[in-house]
């Protein structure tokens, strides 16, 4: 039986709760819900944060919105994007993709501001068609969450799931998830 958006969202405060009093080690969750949500969810993740604030402090980050600054960071790169799409589609989600590669890295390693204990990290679909969640996450996962990943991090997902693989926004199943799911 499939869960609610409700029981998800308490099914996703109880995991945060319960990794807090474990001891809040820095590392790496994912929490899949079905994509047909995102919009309510998006809607949903401030009321969620500000709901757990006593509890949990969330630093609630918008992926689509923190690449979309990392690309204006780049003077004149913007610009260039047309250019570049008209000669060779592929580049362009190559560019696209090392550039938000290197983003969320930075992102997942970077520590948290006072008084924030973890990370929510939502609109994770911005970026689906060019940037491997599954790599960046498994790589910080295997190296260890001391030295690669700087905070408690709940990546939110928008698909489908199950133990062996994860569908991002039905863009494509990816087998290699290592990382826990909520």
């Amino acid at each position: 039986m499939r869960r609610s958006a409700d029981q998800a969202l308490i099914d996703l405060r109880q995991h945060l709760e319960d990794w807090m009093h474990s001891g809040a080690k820095p590392g790496i969750h994912i929490f899949v819900y079905p994509p047909e949500w995102e919009a309510r969810m998006f809607a949903r993740f401030p009321i969620f944060a500000d709901e757990l604030a006593d509890r949990v402090p969330l630093s609630l980050v918008d992926v689509g919105q923190g690449f979309l600054a990392e690309l204006d960071r780049r003077k004149g790169f913007v610009d260039r994007l047309a250019a570049l799409e008209r000669q060779s589609t592929e580049r362009l989600l190559h560019d696209l993709g090392e550039i938000g590669h290197r983003y969320l890295t930075r992102l997942l390693a970077a520590p948290l501001e006072p008084p924030a204990v973890a990370r929510l990290l939502i609109n994770t679909g911005a970026l689906g068609s060019f940037v491997s969640y599954s790599a960046i996450t498994n790589a910080m996962h295997v190296d260890g969450p001391a030295r690669s990943v700087g905070a408690p991090t709940v990546l939110a997902f928008p698909g489908e799931g199950d133990e062996r693989q994860l569908n991002l926004m039905r863009l494509r199943a990816d087998t290699n998830y290592r990382v826990p799911r909520i």
